[in-house]
Parts: structure tokens; sequence; C-alpha cells
């Protein structure tokens, strides 16, 4: 189906009108999204905790080399127990000065150049103010947010932090495609995006929609998957004719260490021990690497609690 956009200025009865025609026809029609204060009419529950919806603009991907030279943070009041937000707190955005010129690949992604960063400094107390009890980091794609965030502001690591790109269950839900631009289409709005603070809100827009398979709203469902510990199995002195079984298994290969891991639940923990006794290490006695990983550093480059366990 086509996407037909209405712009603003128009005469309600011509454009509720419009919007019936062209759903009858079989267009979808996609709202210009604007930011919102609120998100319940509502009386917020006893215990409303905080979230920061987070996004950084960089010089590049790489948070070893690269520099932040945008962040914005949306805070907002939800209920931990049905994700539900309510009151939007705060909208922060900064352009920060990296000391080098933003590479031109870079500035074509997020439009950003060097002369709107010239002398400028994301202020650190007011970061550090603005996450005062925050209880959940939220970033699409958390594992590039955070690693830039823990570098240039190191109290980011004592937060939990929470992934909508990687724990939302979207292929289940019947959406195609987890970058954000898309669901914000599948949700009914289109922005500008790949701004800090402008896709702050918009994930806050999408964090609030109702699942289409489940019905559950995206927060919840978020909520849920971030509570849960997973480990991170190490497979140690695996054979090398194995790897591609790994592969196929969902193994990565971290090229700095030369073993292959995984991330799983805890409780998947005896049925993967099975399987690698049985596929891998040829029922022979074998060692895994089990690395704790919880909120507080999932998504990061810090490691967990290591045990290594033999089979």
């Amino acid at each position: 189906m086509e996407t037909k956009v209405l712009g603003p200025g128009r005469d309600t009865e011509q454009v509720e009108a419009a919007k019936a025609l062209l759903t009858e026809l079989g267009y979808r029609i996609s709202r210009l999204f604007e930011p919102r204060p609120f998100y319940s009419d509502g009386t917020p529950p006893p215990k409303v905790m905080k979230a920061a919806i987070l996004d950084t603009e960089t010089t590049g991907t790489n948070p070893q080399r690269d520099k932040i030279i945008e962040l914005g943070i949306v805070v907002v009041e939800y209920d931990p127990e049905t994700g539900q937000a309510y009151r939007v707190l705060e909208t922060f955005n900064e352009l920060e000065d990296p000391g080098c010129p933003i590479p031109p690949e870079s500035t074509k992604i997020h439009n950003i150049t060097d002369e709107m960063v010239a002398g400028k400094h994301i202020d650190d107390a007011a970061v550090a103010t603005l996450m005062d009890g925050v209880s959940l980091v939220v970033a699409h794609n958390a594992a590039f947010d955070r690693a830039f965030m823990e570098r240039r502001f190191p109290h980011f690591e004592r937060k939990p932090w929470g992934c909508s790109f990687a724990q939302v269950p979207w292929n289940e839900e019947g959406v195609g495609s987890a970058k954000l631009e898309f669901i914000a289409y599948r949700c009914g709005f289109h922005y500008s995006g790949h701004r800090a603070s402008v896709d702050c809100h918009a994930l806050l827009e999408v964090l609030q929609w109702d699942l289409p398979t489940s019905g559950v709203k995206v927060l919840k469902r978020l909520l849920e998957n971030a509570r849960l510990p997973d480990i991170k199995v190490w497979a140690l002195g695996s054979p090398f004719e194995s790897k591609d079984l790994l592969r196929e298994r969902g193994y990565r290969w971290a090229a700095e260490r030369k073993l292959w891991f995984k991330a799983i639940s805890a409780t998947a923990l005896d049925e993967e021990a099975a399987w690698l006794k049985a596929t891998v290490y040829g029922d022979r006695s074998f060692q895994l690497e089990l690395e704790k990983v919880t909120a507080i550093n999932r998504f990061s480059e810090r490691r967990g609690a290591v045990e290594v366990v033999k089979y």
C-alpha cells in the first residue's frame, strides 16, 4: 500500500473525509509526528518510575576512536507493570565539538557540520542531574549508544539499559523491520530522523504502541525482557571444524578472544550444554566460560561476572 501525507492547516471535516476515502481505496495514512507532553490523562500509579530515552549522534561507529557530537535525552514517567507512560519530564539536546573534523559520510547521516559544533560542549553536570532517579535507560540499538556513553559519561555504567531494537520481538509481532523509521510508519506516523532528541521522542511514541499480534505495549515487552538475566556462553577450546555448526546455532566469533560465544537465557543453559557436548565436543569432557549478563552490563563493552564450568 502507498503512503499519503496530509499536511496541516486543512479543514477538519475535509481532512477526515479525505482520510476515510483514502483508507477505503487501500491507502495507509501517515501523520506528521509531533512530540507529546503527556501520554495518558489517567492518574499515575503510586510507584511510577523514570526512564531516559537516549540517542547519540557521533563522528563514526567506533567508540574507541569516534566521539559523540550530539546527545538527546527524554525523561518520562512510566508504570513499571504496564509500560504506560505518563508525563514527559525533561527534554535535553546538546551538541559537542569532537576536537576533530566530522567525516563527510557521518554528516550525510545526521546533517551535523563542523560549524554547528564549533566550541560547544555537553554540560556534564546537567546530564548527571537529568539522570538522577532514572531507573532505566532505553535506546534503539543500545549496543551502539551505550559504548559511546560509558566512555564519555562513566556514571552511565551504573544504570540499567534496555534496547528497543534487540529486546522487542518485532518479527514475531509481524513487523518486518526493526529500523525505527519503519516501525514509526507501522505506528502511523513519520518524522525527520537522525537528530538526537527528535529520535528520542519518536522512540517514546513507538514504545507506547500496542504490538499488532500480542496487543502488549512495546515498553511492557521491553521491560519484561530487560529484567531477565542472560548467560553469555563462551565455548572454550571448540574444535576448528565445528565453526559452521556453531555459526548456524547462533554463536558469534569474538576475534579479540578467538572464541565462539552466544547469549542465552539462564533456563536454557542445560539444553545448550547438552547440544555442545553432543555436537561440538564429541561427547568428550569440556569447559564453558559462563558470563552473567544483566541490564547493568548488557550492551556494554564491560564484562559480567565469569565462572568456568567443567562438563
